[in-house]
């Protein structure tokens, strides 16, 4: 384990450095050896991309900081595990995935809580706040909502697959599955899709 800070300095909206595979390796081998200068360039070439999924997963800006730091600390604690069967950025995107899923399951949980709570004490939760457009700009706003509609097993596909454009053997590797599923899963998220935004964008 190399010895990584607690808190890392997450940009939002940064652009990635360009590193190709070979450096990728450098920059890890010179990581692994506690080269501070070296872990630094490994988080700027790959932050950009795992703070957007994080956000595509999120929907929130601010908790998708936190999760694309959680996700680097993660990465670096876990380091030597790294052997170079899939690429860098997709063993990233697995941990990255993973955090995702945790803070929406903790999400899920505050939710229930609150509606037991109000329902207990009949508390006016007052009006909801607007849902952040976060990626506004990759989509329409209808085709967004209904996405977030999807349970997460779909979501996860359409995420991995359309806006971060990555084939299905990657995200094969990245869920843990088969092809075949990660085919049948996108199938059933496109006839999802196709019903809830039927009339939508007419």
């Amino acid at each position: 384990m190399i010895g990584v800070e607690r808190t890392l300095s997450i940009t939002p909206g940064i652009s990635s450095i360009n590193v190709d595979q070979t450096d990728t390796l450098q920059l890890i081998l010179r990581s692994r050896d506690g080269d501070t200068l070296a872990v630094e360039e490994l988080v700027r070439a790959h932050e950009a991309q795992v703070y957007r999924l994080a956000v595509s997963m999120l929907d929130d800006a601010a908790e998708a900081a936190e999760a694309t730091q959680d996700a680097f600390i993660i990465a670096l604690d876990r380091l030597n595990t790294f052997r170079g069967e899939a690429a860098f950025s997709t063993w990233l995107y697995a941990i990255t995935l993973n955090v995702c899923r945790g803070r929406l399951r903790k999400r899920r949980t505050r939710e229930r809580l609150t509606r037991v709570l109000h329902t207990l004490f009949r508390i006016d939760a007052g009006p909801a706040q607007p849902e952040q457009q976060a990626i506004a700009h990759e989509t329409d706003s209808a085709v967004w909502h209904a996405i977030h509609a999807l349970n997460d097993v779909h979501r996860e596909v359409i995420v991995l697959r359309y806006f971060h454009d990555l084939r299905q053997a990657d995200i094969a590797h990245i869920l843990g599955v088969t092809d075949r599923t990660v085919r049948a899963r996108l199938h059933a998220a496109h006839e999802q899709l196709r019903d809830r935004l039927k009339g939508s964008l007419d």
